[in-house]
């Protein structure tokens, strides 16, 4: 169920024209992507602007979006947002935008919580020379040497032992993390 705050903001959109939402949603897609919780802090005297209340609007419609999309599935968002009177052309670029907007929240998660970071990765390949176990002797692996930072400072070195093939596995998801990272312009 829908809170009265995300409802009256349904209905605000329900009642925009064309011009008014397109704005208010180019702006409610930028605020998702550095959308933070702020404490509202009434100010002694307030004067408001158009772009002050869009900005305000679009603050709203990005909050909703980010609840209405973590709830619902396409289909079921299409029905509620129908069901709450939006017209039919905003529901279909709400829905068809959907998955660009659950990826635009999943970056900003991940920019505000933060990680450790790689520091160093070194590798060492081995074969088993001879074991007393049938069928060990030739087997293949590789030793994997983590050594990472914790946002508090602390350096941590983590070890870990796989066969050749989870080593490529590994080292390709590492490529494809990179080739993410350039791509967002991190690295």
């Amino acid at each position: 169920m829908l809170s009265e705050e995300y409802k009256s903001c349904l209905t605000e959109l329900s009642q925009m024209d064309n011009d008014s939402f397109l704005a208010s949603w180019e702006m409610a897609l930028d605020h998702l992507k550095t959308y933070k919780e702020q404490e509202e802090i009434l100010p002694y005297y307030s004067v408001q602007h158009q772009k002050d209340t869009l900005e305000l609007k679009s603050a709203r419609i990005a909050k909703l979006l980010e609840h209405l999309l973590e709830t619902n599935s396409d289909q079921d968002l299409a029905k509620l947002l129908t069901s709450s009177g939006l017209r039919k052309e905003v529901v279909n670029i709400i829905i068809s935008q959907s998955e660009h907007i659950r990826k635009l929240v999943s970056s900003r998660i991940l920019q505000n919580n933060p990680r450790e970071q790689l520091i160093d990765l070194q590798w060492k390949f081995g074969v088993v020379a001879g074991s007393s176990s049938e069928g060990e002797a030739g087997r293949t692996f590789v030793q994997v040497k983590i050594v990472s930072k914790s946002p508090s400072g602390a350096v941590k070195a983590r070890h870990v032992e796989m066969s050749l093939k989870k080593f490529y596995d590994f080292l390709h998801q590492l490529e494809k993390a990179k080739a993410t990272l350039e791509y967002m312009n991190y690295l």
